[in-house]
């Protein structure tokens, strides 16, 4: 009888495995027909026979009256640990668990001498069973002696090198076509590579790095990137702004940025409309936009911030006086008002940042000269299921006008001036 499986040598004199993890083998159990006894005279014997890909010649193990012990408590999860006599080797085998249920049962039919179909295979003609070698999907890397030397598979889906001191990202990462969640976190990287950008990545973690330490967010802006990626975590990297290039991320679904430096959030937050989940506690915020109230978000995570009723941005009474709106603002207005599609193909870049980045004033305009900023209670937040946040802290709400007289005002009554 033979099986595939997963074996480990392991020797009980000192205890050292001969492996450093589990690998691919056939087992395969029979009679020895030319095994000879003491005397000379031929016997049959009862064996194992041991093949792996480093060695494929195979290694015999005598099992009549050579068996110490064997560990079957884990059999239902398919782990069985074969103790021999001669030499002191444990055979540890992972393997299904029905198939290891019979190679047992076929073992015990020939320790008491009973005959078996599974036991008719010569031993001594045995070969090892071919096995289909399955593409590397997926792979963890958390010691340097575990990082390939030649390179990763290209057949990686995810891939995971974690608490390393990586400095930073190879080509050969960033050459992974097939790569969907990676995940770098716990190193020193302060720089990603803009290559990344064409990776068509899902999930991408590479928190508690330096990526503040460099500001190059080119890699946010390649396509496939910003089409695929749908959960993000940038937390404790000492960013001390929110990169915009995050917010062209329009199909991002999470979002952590917490333990971090920034002290606000863009006004084009509001593009993330697919965003589900945001953390961005610890930081130094003093307010949110006002269109998180238009958001959909489920989970909001905002402990540890700074709250308050603080304007940083100071306006002058001239600024305030609204003179006729440029060409290309009352363009983009309109755009804005009839919700007519864009993309940076068909329109001017100027027009496309202004309608992705600049806040909207409360009467729907878009604002990019001159407006006004006023900060009121944030009272609403219906849409958010799970709020994490300072009990002894209000969360203010950075409300734009499009000028001291705009018809906007009248819509703030629904937020509580303190």
């Amino acid at each position: 009888m033979k099986i595939l499986c997963e074996t480990m040598l392991q020797d009980r004199l000192t205890q050292r495995n001969r492996s450093p993890r589990y690998v691919k083998a056939t087992l395969a159990v029979g009679y020895n027909n030319s095994a000879k006894n003491g005397d000379g005279k031929s016997t049959r014997q009862l064996e194992i026979m041991h093949f792996t890909p480093q060695n494929q010649a195979g290694e015999r193990f005598k099992v009549t009256n050579n068996i110490e012990k064997i560990f079957s408590k884990f059999l239902r999860d398919g782990k069985v640990t074969i103790g021999f006599k001669e030499p002191p080797i444990n055979l540890m085998i992972n393997c299904d668990p029905i198939q290891l249920k019979g190679f047992l049962q076929t073992i015990k039919l020939g320790l008491e001498g009973k005959d078996s179909i599974n036991l008719r295979l010569n031993i001594a003609a045995a070969t090892a069973i071919p096995q289909r070698s399955r593409p590397q999907e997926k792979m963890t890397v958390l010691n340097r002696g575990d990082y390939p030397v030649k390179g990763f598979p290209r057949t990686l889906k995810s891939l995971k090198i974690s608490n390393l001191d990586l400095h930073k990202i190879t080509f050969d990462i960033c050459s992974l076509r097939n790569l969907t969640v990676l995940d770098l976190s716990d190193n020193k990287i302060s720089k990603v590579p803009r290559e990344m950008g064409r990776l068509s990545l899902v999930n991408f973690n590479i928190n508690n790095n330096k990526l503040g330490t460099v500001n190059d967010w080119e890699w946010l802006r390649g396509k496939n990137i910003r089409q695929s990626l749908r959960e993000l975590d940038l937390s404790a990297n000492e960013l001390n702004y929110f990169p915009l290039e995050v917010l062209r991320l329009e199909q991002l679904v999470g979002l952590n940025m917490s333990h971090n430096n920034i002290r606000r959030v863009p006004f084009g937050f509001r593009r993330l409309r697919n965003l589900r989940n945001l953390h961005i506690s610890s930081n130094f915020l003093t307010s949110l936009p006002s269109d998180f109230n238009h958001m959909r978000i489920v989970v909001l995570d905002v402990w540890g911030n700074k709250f308050g009723m603080k304007v940083d941005h100071h306006i002058s009474e001239e600024s305030n006086k609204c003179s006729s709106p440029s060409l290309w603002l009352l363009a983009a207005r309109a755009v804005c008002q009839y919700k007519l599609p864009y993309s940076a193909a068909t329109l001017p870049w100027l027009l496309t940042d202004i309608l992705a980045e600049s806040p909207l004033c409360a009467c729907g305009k878009v604002c990019f000269d001159t407006i006004v900023f006023e900060r009121a209670v944030m009272a609403t937040l219906d849409s958010i299921k799970t709020l994490v946040c300072c009990r002894e802290r209000l969360i203010y709400a950075d409300i734009v006008l499009c000028g001291a007289n705009c018809a906007g005002r009248k819509q703030m009554l629904s937020y509580e001036q303190p």
